[in-house]
């Protein structure tokens, strides 16, 4: 996920917190676990804004045996 829809949805978590079930006619969405799926985004934003350190690729090819 983006930055921007990990953002998305936390401002949805944070905008049904509190809210458990709600129903639209015949279709129902049941909200479990908002807190921990609040800070399982945080942790994943904190992750994409930090800076981390520059990863190396070592390739190394061959042009058969020698």
């Amino acid at each position: 996920m983006t930055l921007a829809e990990l953002q998305q949805r936390r401002d949805e978590i944070l905008h049904s917190l509190g809210i458990s079930r709600i129903q639209f006619g015949e279709r129902s969405i049941e909200y479990a676990r908002q807190a921990e799926a609040l800070q399982a985004i945080d942790r994943e934003i904190a992750r994409l804004t930090q800076p981390g350190e520059a990863k190396v690729f070592t390739i190394q090819t061959s042009r058969g045996l020698q």
